[in-house]
Order: C-alpha cells, then sequence, then structure tokens
C-alpha cells in the first residue's frame, strides 16, 4: 500500500465521523441569566470520540444536545454535567426566555 495513501484515509475517516453543528440559534446562559424565564427541559448528548478525542467528543455531545433544546423551543442552555473520558457526554437544563 501506497505511504501517502493512509494519512488520506484517516482524514477523511476523521471527518466522515465529526457531528454536524446544531442547525438553529440557542444561547449559552448562566443559572442566574434564565432567573426570570420558563424551563423547558433537560437535554444530553453522548459522543463515541473519547480518551485522545475527548475535546471533540465533548463538543459534538454539546452539538446534540444544543439540537434537542433547540428543537424543544428553547432559547438559552445552562450546561449541568460536562464529562469527558472514554464516552463524553453532557446535560443541561433548557428555557425559553421572552425577548424584550
Amino acid at each position: 500500500m501506497n505511504k501517502n495513501i493512509l494519512p488520506v484515509i484517516l482524514i477523511f475517516t476523521v471527518t466522515g465521523c465529526a457531528s454536524s453543528k446544531a442547525v438553529g440559534t440557542i444561547k449559552e446562559a448562566s443559572a442566574k441569566n434564565v432567573e426570570y424565564c420558563d424551563y423547558i427541559a433537560n437535554v444530553s448528548g453522548t459522543s463515541g470520540w473519547g480518551w485522545l478525542a475527548a475535546s471533540s467528543g465533548i463538543e459534538n455531545a454539546k452539538e446534540q444536545a444544543k439540537q434537542k433544546a433547540i428543537d424543544s423551543g428553547a432559547t438559552h442552555i445552562v450546561w449541568q454535567n460536562i464529562n469527558g473520558g472514554y464516552s463524553p457526554s453532557v446535560s443541561a437544563n433548557t428555557y425559553k426566555c421572552e425577548t424584550k
């Protein structure tokens, strides 16, 4: 096998497994910022990218949770737990805040 082919295959494999960005708009906030907003739901996200790729896995899990929040009609998301390691996962509370 040609030595130049392996890096190309690796790049396509990694980029093909990357998660897509959430479609829509959601604002990350602190609990204080959503004090007067309506609670919608708790959402979670997971990723198979762990260990050495944990930062990518966490981002993938966050995007998954953000998409769930957007789909539920939330305008804001407050992260509760962010876990790296072997199987990254996140959980967050979502809120709908009225714009003034």
